[in-house]
């Protein structure tokens, strides 16, 4: 299984109510996270996971490196 952080409960939500491969566990409510078996990452596609990877990037690191790096575009170069 692969956890993956959310940036808050309604985007955790979101992707488990959705018809995907997300899912959680009684474990961990109240932590902003989904989970996700490898063997199923073949129902989303790439750029969906890709988004979701980088929300769960986004809300973890610091604030001044996310807005440095969405300023420079999806290939993270400096504006």
């Amino acid at each position: 299984m692969i956890l993956i952080r959310t940036p808050d409960e309604s985007d955790k939500l979101a992707l488990v109510q959705a018809d995907g491969p997300f899912f959680t566990t009684p474990h961990f409510d109240g932590y902003n996270a989904v989970l996700v078996r490898a063997s199923r990452l073949g129902e989303i596609t790439r750029d969906e996971l890709a988004e979701v990877i980088e929300d769960a990037w986004c809300a973890c690191a610091p604030k001044t490196v996310v807005r440095k790096w969405l300023a420079g575009g999806a290939d993270g170069r400096d504006a």
